[in-house]
C-alpha cells in the first residue's frame, strides 16, 4: 500500500463516527494539548464579580468539560468568591490540575477573610489535581500591604499543614522590590504582558523570556512560573497610543505561535491569559482593551488566533503496513476526542470523515490502522482534534 500522510491539523466540529482500534503503551513523550496552562475566569455576558453575579455550577462545568480540559493541562484561578469556590473541586471530578487563587485587596478585610478561609478548605482537601495555592493575584501591584500579603501566605501554609504549595501571583518588579516575600513562597507566579509593557509584537516574545529569566536569575531554586501572558485581540486603550502596540486577532495568533513552542522547549510552566473574553472589565476604567484578552469571545467562539494555532506542530508517521492495513501514529492527548481524515487529493478534492477515535490512555501517541480497501492506498490522511 501507497499510504500518504499529511500533517495533522485541528477540526473546529467532530466528524465521523466509526471507531478504530488502537493505542501503544509508550511514556515520557510531549503533550499534545494546545497550551500547557490557562488562566481561568468563569464569567459570562454581563456576569460581573462587582456586582455579585456569578456563573453556575454547571456553566463552569460546561467550561471544564467542553474546552478547558482539551485545551490545556492545567489552569489557574482569580479568587474562592461565589461559585468560583466549585472550581478546585470540579477540576478534581474530571482530572484537570488546577491552581486555585484567593483574591485579597486592601479594600475589605472580611472580603479577604472569606477567600482566604475557602481557599484553606481546598487545600485540606487533598484534591490530587490541586497543584498549589495561589494568595493574592497582582495584590501588591493594586495597593495591598506586602507584609499583610507575608502573613496571609504563611497563615494558609500552617493551617493546610504544608499538605499543598503556597505561593503568590503578581508582576516581577514587585517581586524584586520585595526579596522577603519571595522566601515565604514555594513557588511565585509572574504576569509578564509584554503589551501592557508598550514592547511591539517584534519584542514581545524575547522580552517575556527576559523578564521571567531575570526573576530565575534573582531566585535561584525558586520556582518561577509565568501567572499570565497574552496578547489582546481588540478595543481601546486609556493608558497610551502607541501605534507599535497594536491589539489584533493577527498579534494575538503570532505572539501564541512564537511563546508556547519557546516556553515548552524551556521547560517554563505558563498560563495564557485568558480563556474567554470578560465583558464586565470594561468596569475598571481602562477602556474596553481588558475584554479583549480571550481565546473564545465573549459569545464563546474560537477565535481565528486560536483556531490558526491549532493547525500547527502536528505530524502524522507510518508505524507499520502491508497490503491491508497501515497503521498510522498520531500525537494524541489520552481521552482527548479525534478525528480522521482523508482525501485523494491535496488541491482539489475536499477531505472525507474516516473515523473518530479516542486518545489512548498511558501515551500521548495513538496508534490508528487503516484497512485498505483497494481505493484508500493512494489517500491523503490527517487528525483533527475535535472540541
Amino acid at each position: 500500500m501507497r499510504l500518504r500522510i499529511v500533517k495533522v491539523m485541528i477540526a473546529l466540529g467532530v466528524a465521523g463516527a466509526t471507531a478504530l482500534r488502537g493505542g501503544i503503551a509508550i511514556t515520557n513523550l510531549p503533550s499534545f494539548k494546545p497550551f500547557l496552562g490557562i488562566a481561568y475566569s468563569p464569567f459570562r455576558g454581563n456576569e460581573s464579580p462587582n456586582y455579585g453575579t456569578y456563573p453556575t455550577v454547571d456553566d463552569i462545568t460546561q467550561d471544564i468539560t467542553n474546552n478547558l480540559v482539551f485545551l490545556a493541562s492545567e489552569i489557574a484561578t482569580y479568587s474562592m468568591d461565589g461559585t468560583q469556590s466549585n472550581i478546585p473541586s470540579l477540576c478534581n471530578a474530571y482530572n484537570l490540575p488546577c491552581y486555585p487563587c484567593a483574591f485579597v485587596s486592601s479594600s475589605d478585610p472580611t472580603d479577604n477573610s472569606n477567600e482566604i478561609s475557602a481557599l484553606i478548605a481546598v487545600g485540606n482537601q487533598n484534591f490530587p489535581t490541586t497543584r498549589g495555592l495561589i494568595v493574592g493575584t497582582e495584590s501588591l501591584l493594586n495597593g495591598y500591604d506586602v507584609n499583610a500579603l507575608i502573613s496571609d501566605i504563611k497563615f494558609v501554609r500552617a493551617a493546610t499543614h504544608t499538605n499543598v504549595p503556597v505561593g503568590t501571583r503578581d508582576v516581577a518588579t514587585d517581586f524584586i522590590s520585595y526579596p522577603a516575600l519571595v522566601a515565604v513562597c514555594d513557588f511565585i507566579q509572574s504576569d509578564i504582558h509584554p503589551y501592557w509593557a508598550e514592547k511591539s509584537e517584534s519584542d514581545a516574545l524575547a522580552y517575556t523570556i527576559q523578564q521571567w529569566q531575570m526573576l530565575t536569575n534573582q531566585f535561584p531554586g525558586v520556582r518561577v512560573e509565568i501567572g499570565e501572558t497574552g496578547w489582546p485581540t481588540g478595543g481601546t486603550n486609556a493608558y497610551w497610543n502607541n501605534g507599535q502596540v497594536v491589539p489584533s486577532v493577527a498579534n494575538q495568533g503570532k505572539y501564541l505561535s512564537e511563546f508556547v513552542p519557546v516556553a515548552n522547549s524551556m521547560g517554563i510552566e505558563y498560563f495564557i491569559f485568558d480563556f474567554r473574553d470578560e465583558l464586565w472589565k470594561v468596569q475598571a476604567g481602562n477602556g474596553t482593551i481588558e475584554t479583549n484578552w480571550g481565546l473564545y469571545d465573549a459569545g464563546y467562539n474560537k477565535k481565528q488566533s486560536l483556531v490558526d494555532f491549532q493547525q500547527n506542530g502536528f505530524v502524522l508517521r507510518m508505524m507499520s503496513g502491508d497490503a491491508h492495513t497501515a497503521n498510522i501514529l498520531v500525537p494524541t492527548f489520552a481521552a482527548n476526542p479525534y478525528s480522521l481524515l482523508g482525501t485523494t487529493n491535496l488541491l482539489v478534492n475536499p477531505w472525507v470523515p474516516i473515523s473518530t477515535f479516542i486518545g489512548a490512555g498511558g501515551t500521548n501517541q495513538t496508534v490508528i490502522s487503516v484497512p485498505d480497501s483497494g481505493s484508500q492506498s493512494n489517500w491523503f490522511y490527517r487528525a483533527a482534534q475535535n472540541f
